[in-house]
């Protein structure tokens, strides 16, 4: 594969915006500093204009949810590029200490329910974002049994060690699902896709 990925990292505490309201309104006053330098999509524009396939994730508040529909707009992609939008995630309070000494039977069986505010923040996507760009991750880890997600990966890996951010191994799991689910399952040939989960 030939291809090159290019990342701008916009911090969770700064969020992905653009629009005539000011973000920093949103952000607590910790933060603001932070927020004023690169942490900003307008630092991306550039390599956004040059790509051809454009990807926004964050772990969404639900006011930059609510006004990315205008966000979207104002990042003026072309017709011929895609533009993907990735939902935030969620595993619960996950602490990797309890399952140290315990069997690969037990620890795939573990379940829990994901943070509140992130199933209701994609829920909130998905009614405003087109389905054919949006990708509910929350959703698609956690479909079965009551809305709850998974701690391990089927042959016992741990998913996420603080139950937001994922583990190399979570990372190939939830990377495996998402691929091969709508919307994003249109993006990779099947040799491309043999090629990252592997």
């Amino acid at each position: 594969m030939n291809d090159e990925i290019l990342v701008h990292f916009v911090h969770t505490h700064c969020q992905i915006h653009m629009g005539p309201k000011n973000r920093l309104e949103h952000i607590m006053t910790r933060n603001k500093q932070k927020c004023t330098d690169a942490n900003d999509i307008k630092y991306a524009l550039r390599l956004i204009r040059q790509a051809n396939i454009v990807i926004l994730a964050s772990n969404w508040d639900e006011w930059s949810a609510r006004q990315l529909p205008s966000t979207l707009k104002l990042l003026n992609t072309k017709k011929q590029q895609k533009l993907f939008v990735i939902g935030g995630k969620s595993f619960g309070k996950v602490n990797p200490q309890l399952y140290v000494d315990k069997s690969n039977e037990y620890r795939v069986k573990q379940r829990q329910h994901p943070n509140l505010v992130a199933v209701k923040v994609n829920a909130l996507l998905e009614q405003i974002i087109d389905p054919s760009i949006f990708v509910n991750m929350q959703k698609l880890i956690s479909s079965e049994f009551n809305g709850t997600c998974p701690l391990f990966t089927p042959d016992g890996k741990l998913i996420s060690y603080d139950g937001a951010h994922l583990t190399k191994y979570g990372a190939r799991y939830i990377g495996n699902i998402i691929f091969h689910n709508k919307p994003l399952n249109s993006l990779l040939t099947t040799a491309h896709r043999r090629e990252i989960l592997e």
